[in-house]
């Protein structure tokens, strides 16, 4: 009897310990400031179009980093609370049926008498299903957290997206587990409001523009876009990006992309009385991913049981494809139309009218003005930066030269900006001749072909050259554009120079 008893009370303790930790950890105000904080950061530093981001002046990466961060510290502290919760079910099973009215099943962190069973009040009854609440919670964020994996985030973006804005939910059901989490999340939630206002406030209005070619796959976007969308931004940074939705091409997808136009220039240049400003976003059509038809072959039921196990890969059309496909279609359409009344196509206009809902713009910290010399090193189609960067310089050039011509004797806040160069890395069978180039005086461009019996750019000798030229004490600023493999390259280059500082454009983590 003593023995039993003895067994017991240090099952009791044990239990009562464990308790006691699954209630400090769950219920101190220390965890639940630490919850509740790394929730509101989570909230608040949206990646696209956060307040805090603007107010600071922090770029998209930045954003996303911190984003992440306080995400998966959220995640982890759930996991904590949630293990402390399960370790005392295997020690509850061995109690007595006294001692298990000392402490509930269902709720460990209260007596008997303040949870149901014991108590059948609806407090009673609301801290008995905070068990269930946070297993819900839980299981939603396991399955967020899941879909950021890389090669579950990059190949099936769209299920990342959604499952990602389940999120709101979680929030909810921490606010049913944990009542005071509602004041704690309340900045984070009206930073998501006012995120969520701003998008959708942008994406109702239909903006009609054109799209045209410049041959070889390589596409243009022309559309103006409402001068008051530029109220309230100095517009110092020439690098800007916008979330585009192409109606005809995909009801739920938004892709960000770099706008070849320098917005402050444009700004300046166009009449006051006009009310919209024209910009353009370059692209290049992609074909890469594959999927698999579903076509059975003919003949016995071994023949259909082999093409399910190994279906034929298929061409998947993706989202830029089918915007310069809308265009070709166009085009066909019009010269088919053209030639069948007219019999001459030579008139034939190569732009095809678009509609698109533009989210944006989003400025970069960056401003090259600082630097005596900037660098655009670049690879494919993260020329557009360069290209916005290169319209800048220009601007530059265009008023030194203006105020020469008044005989002014100095520039007010005169930029110590002197050099430009574009080393833009293009395969040889995707190169174009771009005629923004024409506008763009005073650049030096390099143009570094790529390919089958080609060498690869030599990098370090570039910026070598560059560095060696460059007056002493001044320093250079390179921005660097491109795949992940050309980015990650450039780093390294640029880091081990010391008068280099970089601005990657990465839309990856």
């Amino acid at each position: 009897m003593v023995t039993h008893y003895s067994s017991d009370m240090s099952l009791a303790i044990g239990l009562t310990t464990t308790a006691t930790l699954a209630r400090v950890g769950s219920g101190s105000s220390l965890y639940k400031l630490a919850c509740t904080s790394s929730s509101g950061i989570g909230e608040a530093l949206i990646p696209s179009h956060s307040a805090l981001a603007s107010f600071f002046q922090l770029s998209v990466s930045t954003t996303l980093t911190l984003h992440m961060l306080s995400a998966y510290t959220l995640f982890t502290l759930v996991l904590i609370h949630a293990f402390l919760y399960v370790s005392w079910v295997a020690l509850i099973n061995n109690l007595s049926a006294n001692a298990r009215k000392v402490l509930p099943v269902l709720n460990p962190t209260y007596l008997y008498h303040e949870t149901w069973p014991g108590n059948g009040t609806s407090l009673g009854v609301w801290r008995a299903s905070l068990i269930f609440t946070g297993l819900l919670a839980a299981v939603i964020m396991l399955i967020i957290f899941v879909t950021t994996l890389p090669k579950i985030r990059r190949k099936h973006f769209n299920l990342f997206y959604f499952t990602h804005l389940s999120s709101i939910f979680v929030v909810i059901i921490i606010c049913l587990h944990a009542s005071t989490m509602l004041y704690c999340t309340a900045p984070g939630l009206a930073m998501w409001c006012l995120d969520w206002s701003m998008r959708l406030h942008e994406l109702k209005s239909v903006l009609y523009g054109e799209i045209s070619t410049f041959g070889n796959g390589w596409y243009c976007i022309t559309v103006p876009i409402p001068r008051s969308r530029l109220a309230g931004c100095s517009c110092r940074s020439p690098l800007a990006h916008f979330f585009i939705h192409h109606g005809d091409s995909s009801s739920r997808e938004v892709h960000p992309f770099t706008t070849i136009t320098h917005l402050a220039t444009k700004d300046a240049t166009t009449p006051s009385n006009n009310d919209d400003i024209v910009i353009q976003f370059l692209f290049r059509k992609v074909t890469t991913s594959t999927s698999y038809s579903e076509e059975t072959p003919r003949g016995s039921w071994l023949l259909a049981l082999r093409s399910k196990l190994y279906r034929r890969p298929r061409k998947t059309v993706q989202w830029t494809e089918k915007v310069a496909s809308s265009f070709d279609e166009g085009v066909n359409e019009r010269r088919h139309r053209s030639t069948k009344i007219q019999g001459d196509e030579r008139n034939l206009n190569t732009s095809i009218d678009i509609a698109l809902r533009l989210e944006g713009p989003y400025f970069s910290p960056a401003d090259p003005s600082r630097y005596h010399t900037v660098v655009c090193l670049v690879a494919g189609t993260g020329i557009s930066g360069a290209l916005a960067i290169a319209g800048a310089f220009s601007a530059l050039q265009n008023s030194r030269t203006t105020a020469k011509s008044k005989l002014s004797s100095s520039i007010p806040h005169e930029s110590p900006w002197r050099r430009c160069v574009i080393v833009w890395s293009v395969r040889e069978m995707d190169f174009v001749e771009l005629p923004p180039w024409d506008s763009h005086t005073n650049v030096e461009i390099q143009i570094l072909l790529t390919g089958p019996g080609r060498p690869r750019p030599d990098l370090p000798a570039i910026m070598a050259k560059i560095s060696q030229v460059t007056p002493p004490g001044a320093m250079i600023w390179t921005y660097i554009s491109g795949p992940k493999g050309f980015l990650e390259n450039a780093k390294t280059v640029c880091k081990a120079v010391s008068n280099i500082e970089y601005h990657a454009a990465s839309w990856d983590i």
